[in-house]
């Protein structure tokens, strides 16, 4: 992930170089789409990190069920209770 951060952040210097010294329309859409993947490419790094520290522990006959949003379990019971 830091080769794509100094990469994107290489690409955006060259092309903003790039647009100073040669003002045109490629060189300015050359440098917004470096922008945009200088910024996404920080952000991903920034959710990544935060999915990377979930954890859960089930100990014994218990069903563990972990989600970062709504869940439907449904029925879920291991145990047949039998009469």
């Amino acid at each position: 992930m830091l080769t794509l951060k100094v990469l994107s952040v290489a690409a955006l210097v060259g092309s903003v170089a790039w647009f100073i010294h040669a003002p045109d329309y490629e060189p300015a859409i050359t440098s917004i789409t470096a922008l945009s993947a200088c910024i996404a490419t920080f952000l991903v790094g920034r959710k990544r990190s935060r999915a990377a520290s979930m954890h859960q522990s089930v100990t014994g006959g218990a069903v563990g069920i972990q989600a970062r949003g709504d869940v439907t379990t449904g029925n879920i019971n291991t145990r047949t209770t039998e009469k």
